[in-house]
């Protein structure tokens, strides 16, 4: 199921840039990164700090509490691939970025 969400505009965000968001009620972290956009949850799964006050290298966020490591592309906690944080399809249309909310890559 697709529920597409205007987030916001493409050149409100440069690359490599990361941007806190709430998008129907939902913490979610927006990240440009080598010209793509990507979207997850912006509570760590860990103890809820939100992943906006950590630093970003890369295709990694580290979380601002314990330092844990995520790939933004997927989720993943990079110490246990098991343990992962929501993300969430985007797409860019006509200069504006949407985000799939139902969670659908």
């Amino acid at each position: 199921m697709v529920s597409w969400v205007f987030a916001i505009n493409e050149n409100e965000l440069a690359d490599g840039e990361k941007k806190p968001l709430l998008l129907e009620g939902n913490a979610i972290l927006l990240v440009r990164q080598e010209g793509n956009f990507y979207a997850m949850s912006n509570k760590c799964p860990h103890m809820g700090c939100p992943f906006s006050k950590g630093t970003l290298k890369g295709f990694i966020v580290k979380c601002p509490c314990h330092d844990w490591e995520f790939d933004i592309r997927n989720g993943e906690f990079l110490a246990a691939s098991e343990i992962k944080d929501t993300v969430y399809g985007t797409k860019v249309s006509d200069g504006q970025v949407f985000v799939n909310m139902k969670g659908d890559l």
